[in-house]
């Protein structure tokens, strides 16, 4: 099992590995959704350069600033939705966000904190915001936004390795 190396070097304000090509930070751009489902499923990304570098962006400080701003705009939007008629492409379910918005916003505190959080359970929250079958937009879900958060919460608090720089290396 590897371990992070803390040093990050930065580029255009982003945090990357010193190894990790332009052709691999490419790949994993354009793959992030998919790195980000293998990671929230446990796949050890050690001897995977793309996974490796994928969780390493994820415990980012900024990244995790992003997905924090996320969940704050589906409660926002949720709580805009009840007081008004919206106009939106986006299909939150808004009584299902508004019945989790302590855990919900509580999970965004956490992301930016300075704790450091493992990067499958960043990932299951990225999953979360994105994955259209999530409770966050599907009200025939079998699990509740709630239950979802705490799910991601037992996960932040597991095994809180990073990925070795080296492994992130073409």
């Amino acid at each position: 099992m590897g371990t992070f190396n803390a040093v990050p070097l930065h580029r255009h304000g982003r945090s990357i590995p010193a190894e990790a090509s332009v052709r691999l930070r490419l790949r994993v751009h354009f793959t992030r959704g998919i790195l980000d489902r293998q990671i929230a499923a446990g796949r050890q990304w050690e001897s995977n350069p793309a996974l490796a570098l994928r969780a390493r962006q994820l415990v980012d400080p900024r990244t995790r600033q992003q997905i924090a701003c996320s969940l704050r705009e589906i409660v926002d939007y949720a709580d805009d939705r009840m007081s008004r008629r919206l106009i939106s492409a986006v299909v939150v379910e808004p009584a299902a966000v508004r019945r989790a918005r302590h855990p919900i916003l509580g999970l965004a505190e956490r992301l930016e904190g300075g704790a450091q959080l493992n990067a499958a359970g960043v990932a299951r929250v990225q999953v979360l915001l994105t994955d259209g079958l999530s409770p966050l937009y599907d009200r025939h879900c079998p699990r509740t936004v709630t239950q979802a958060i705490y799910e991601v919460q037992d996960a932040l608090e597991a095994d809180t390795r990073e990925v070795d720089v080296d492994a992130a290396a073409p």
